[in-house]
């Protein structure tokens, strides 16, 4: 080889290296790139996964929640059908005090401390007379106790301020009738009376 000749086979050899080294750089990237796609996949697999995890465990928690208010519901379901037995039975004392207030052989009459009547049983009119109907709410003067005890308005206030019950009796056609005012309360905590007109044999 010439001298020449040389300096451009040097310039070959170079160039030839440099375009080797630019074709393994070129190889290597190459190789990068395909070895990091695995790991993103793996990567992307492994973020599903978790957000699969963390929506289980959102279920489970609603479950557990859901468990919880079913047993709420239970124990309210149980404790309103204990009220439900309770309050039956309340009708049921109701019911039965009502009817034994209505078919009380005495005449029973409800006055509240004001002197107004509230109510009365249905006996009352068939002793008292036809014009104990008309004297509901109205005062107790509105009755008239003349055949049994005149007294009977007077004592009634009596009853009240004492809170002692006050008792009467007359012979009426052969038979003694007994008036019986119970006040409920005494004085300004009185709430009332009730006034029993009951006829006894002599």
């Amino acid at each position: 080889m010439s001298s020449d000749q040389e300096p451009t086979a040097i310039r070959q050899l170079l160039s030839e290296n440099q375009r080797l080294k630019q074709r393994v750089f070129e190889l290597e990237e190459r190789a990068r790139t395909s070895e990091k796609s695995p790991v993103a996949t793996s990567t992307g697999s492994t973020s599903v996964l978790k957000l699969i995890e963390h929506k289980d465990f959102q279920v489970q928690q609603l479950s557990a929640r859901l468990d919880e208010k079913k047993d709420q519901l239970d124990e309210a379901t149980r404790e309103l059908e204990e009220k439900k037995g309770e309050l039956n039975l309340w009708i049921a004392a109701v019911r039965l005090a009502q009817a034994l207030f209505e078919n009380d052989p005495s005449a029973l009459i409800g006055v509240n401390k004001d002197g107004r009547i509230l109510f009365f049983n249905q006996t009352a009119p068939l002793v008292l007379g036809e014009k104990v109907k008309d004297s509901l709410h109205k005062p107790i003067d509105t009755i008239d106790f003349r055949a049994f005890d005149p007294e009977t308005p007077r004592k009634f206030k009596e009853a009240l301020a004492s809170g002692k019950q006050a008792d009467s009796s007359v012979v009426v056609r052969d038979r003694r009738v007994v008036t019986t005012i119970q006040p409920v309360g005494k004085g300004p905590e009185s709430r009332g009376a009730l006034i029993r007109i009951q006829s006894l044999s002599k």
